[in-house]
């Protein structure tokens, strides 16, 4: 039987990952860009993807990104669908890769990160009304890649995953 302490530790990503999609108002500087400078809901799913490619389940992305979707006025679909895709990247990335350092998994997701955020736009564009700042979506890309590091020494000093 696993204890209280290991549920909520298996469960902590969920729990934070939830809070940040129902509240991402908490992560946007509105003076700099209408949404989120850094994409934290992309850092834990390619992290914990990564890691351990059982800890979110389609399903759970599938319905988080609808959550977000409908909170936000977005087409519906739309961050499902780059949920899931960010994940099966990781996932893919993780088992093709041979040696696992940091340069590799950084290099990873620089790739899912890229792939994700192309995807976004190719969804956005074709289903969306609202008009796309190509310049927004490149300050996320970089800032959320200049933020990961700093997620990736957290998450490795809570959970000790690798």
């Amino acid at each position: 039987m696993y204890s209280i302490i290991e549920k909520i530790k298996y469960y902590f990503p969920h729990i934070i990952i939830i809070l940040i999609t129902l509240n991402d108002s908490l992560f946007v500087n509105s003076w700099i860009a209408p949404g989120p400078i850094v994409n934290l809901k992309y850092i834990i799913i390619f992290y914990f993807s990564f890691f351990d490619k059982e800890r979110f389940s389609i399903t759970f992305l599938f319905i988080l990104g609808l959550l977000f979707d409908s909170m936000y006025a977005m087409p519906l679909g739309s961050s499902s669908i780059c949920f899931i895709c960010l994940n099966k990247i990781a996932i893919f990335l993780h088992k093709k890769r041979t040696r696992i350092n940091y340069q590799n998994e950084f290099t990873s997701f620089i790739i899912s990160l890229f792939v994700t955020q192309i995807i976004a736009l190719f969804v956005l564009h074709e289903f969306g009304k609202a008009p796309l700042e190509y310049s927004l979506l490149f300050i996320n890309l970089i800032f959320t890649t200049i933020c990961y590091p700093l997620a990736r020494y957290f998450f490795q000093y809570l959970f000790r995953l690798n």
